[in-house]
């Protein structure tokens, strides 16, 4: 086919809100012309209106990426007006058509005028009222904007017209426990997990937010299945790893920060909880051993650093120690830490950095 017949089916499938086919169209398109930027952009709308984010981000990569030789800033400028200059002929073709208005306020989302893309997601909303796609898209502008309040009301909406997709509920239940309403949020991952029981992810984000509440046997249950539907994923077992140390449960919490190096051998905050878990427990050598891997992998981190610092302390070696604990005296940002460094600075008579 040509890239006029390619385009055409574009259209229809846009015109018709035919997401699927637009996806196949694109991975079609995309075959026989690589270099096609409208092509591109239907693919990572086909993906991300499927909820492969995945993909929609790797191809959002290629699109605003520029060739060897090529001025990066001409190149992606050249981009953004093919695309533009595509989804508003749509809608000008066509102003009374909700799809093209969806697909223009995901082009503008994706060139990055989230603000333009808020007023193409309204007007869809206005005219497809029961189409949930354009208020979770809402939220998620407002979200990447700051509006954390008008964010949640986009997910709500869109969970009242697509209760069924977990997507809307996974969103709704992210901003509701980072605007600290854990309630709702524990709710919604619920509910999310009701519909796809088999996603790690909604388990996840399930243990995070039974954590913060402080619920730690039930966040513990939660992040042991998500890690049974994913044992290939560290953060789980880094996060298992911190509940079991605030529970006291040591031995436990050594084990699951070990799991999660294994699986992820240059996470340094795992390693930084190992060196302070062996240090408090004054097993010196493990714990240099630990600090010493994650200032390796991480040699901005002012907690690795500081404990670095006082276990060569504690093995006299103190020259090296000052030089780490000035180094995260200087890196270090929370005050009460900040405080500590400098308390053991000035105990071993060294000049303040």
């Amino acid at each position: 086919m040509s890239d006029s017949d390619y385009d055409r089916k574009s259209c229809e499938a846009i015109l018709g809100r035919e997401w699927p086919r637009l996806l196949e169209t694109a991975e079609a398109w995309i075959k026989a012309e690589p270099g096609e930027p409208v092509a591109r952009l239907a693919l990572i709308i086909g993906f991300l209106l499927q909820g492969n984010y995945r993909e929609a981000y790797a191809h959002h990569e290629l699109l605003f990426s520029s060739r060897e030789g090529d001025d990066p800033a001409s190149t992606i400028q050249a981009h953004e007006a093919r695309l533009r200059a595509f989804a508003e002929r749509l809608v000008k073709d066509h102003p009374e058509s909700p799809g093209p208005r969806l697909f223009l306020g995901l082009t503008l989302a994706q060139a990055g005028d989230l603000e333009g893309a808020i007023r193409e997601y309204k007007v869809e909303a206005r005219l497809e009222p029961q189409d949930a796609f354009p208020h979770y898209f809402q939220g998620q502008a407002h979200q990447a904007l700051g509006r954390l309040d008008m964010a949640i009301r986009g997910y709500r909406e869109a969970v009242k017209l697509a209760p069924q997709d977990v997507r809307m509920r996974l969103n709704l239940g992210s901003a509701c426990h980072l605007q600290g309403n854990l309630e709702t949020a524990i709710a919604q991952y619920r509910e999310a997990i009701k519909l796809n029981p088999s996603d790690p992810l909604l388990h996840y984000n399930l243990g995070l937010v039974l954590s913060d509440q402080g619920r730690l046997e039930p966040a513990i249950a939660a992040y042991k299945e998500s890690a049974r539907l994913n044992p290939e994923d560290a953060l789980v077992h880094y996060a298992l790893g911190l509940v079991q140390e605030t529970k006291g449960s040591f031995s436990q919490a050594i084990a699951e920060f070990e799991a999660a190096v294994r699986l992820a051998p240059t996470l340094a905050m795992a390693y930084t909880r190992l060196g302070w878990i062996h240090y408090n427990q004054r097993k010196v050598p493990q714990a240099a051993e630990a600090f010493e891997k994650a200032v390796q992998c991480d040699g901005k981190d002012p907690h690795a650093l500081h404990g670095l610092g006082l276990t060569k302390l504690a093995m006299r070696k103190e020259e090296e120690a000052v030089d780490l604990l000035r180094q995260a005296f200087s890196l270090e940002e929370r005050p009460d830490r900040k405080n500590l460094i400098r308390g053991v600075l000035v105990r071993v008579g060294a000049a303040m950095p």
